[in-house]
């Protein structure tokens, strides 16, 4: 199942482009999820996502919607003497309230923390459910790395963007991860379309976010058109 859309939803800019002009904010999501299947949200980064929203999120969402929320700044960017372990399992107490609409989380790891596995495995198992991580230097991409990763059933994330290292695609699952973070023409696009359709081939679930340029929806949309298998009739 291939997953895919853009980080964030609710830009104005986007107004007479994907969104009509005269759509409402609070209408934006609904119209998103009925044109684009998947969502990271990169607010929870920032600040605690109120129950009312998440549980208005999942009403007003299909059943085949996926959220990924990007897990709280303090789980990774904080000094050594911060409760990590007790901040990632609030995080996931809180954000359980989208049930079957919750995709990975995104544990995001920034590029001056060098790997520390132990770090990596207590946020895991404090999460208790599928996370993704996103590793910006490159001490990380290594086998012990992925040995925790495979033990908790989670992702590497393969990242476009300049300035950070690319991971590489290591099947370590049933999920897989993209983040594509510049602005594509559609012949610069068709080479991560091949890279998608090969992931599909071997994980459960594929997602792919496109950060939040206008022409991303458009390109997400793209994305699920050409690489999503076509049904086998008969």
């Amino acid at each position: 199942m291939l997953f895919a859309g853009t980080s964030g939803f609710s830009y104005s800019s986007w107004k007479g482009g994907f969104y009509p002009r005269s759509l409402s904010g609070p209408k934006m999501l609904r119209y998103y999820s009925e044109r684009l299947n998947g969502l990271e949200v990169n607010g929870s980064f920032y600040r605690t996502t109120p129950e009312s929203t998440l549980l208005k999120w999942a009403a007003e969402t299909p059943e085949g919607f996926r959220f990924c929320m990007k897990a709280n700044r303090g789980l990774t960017y904080s000094a050594e003497a911060f409760d990590k372990v007790g901040l990632a399992r609030l995080f996931s107490q809180r954000i359980s309230l989208l049930g079957e609409r919750l995709g990975p989380v995104l544990l995001q790891f920034p590029p001056t923390r060098q790997k520390n596995v132990a770090l990596l495995e207590s946020l895991l198992s404090a999460l208790e459910r599928p996370a993704a991580a996103e590793f910006r230097h490159e001490s990380w991409f290594d086998e012990d790395t992925y040995r925790v990763l495979r033990e908790h059933r989670g992702a590497l994330v393969v990242t476009d963007e300049e300035k950070w290292p690319r991971a590489p695609l290591v099947a370590l699952g049933s999920v897989a991860y993209f983040r594509l973070r510049r602005g594509y023409t559609t012949r610069a696009l068709d080479p991560w379309i091949e890279q998608v359709r090969s992931a599909i081939a071997t994980h459960d679930e594929v997602h792919v976010y496109f950060k939040h340029y206008s022409a991303s929806p458009a390109l997400a949309r793209r994305l699920l058109r050409l690489a999503t298998p076509a049904p086998v009739s008969g």
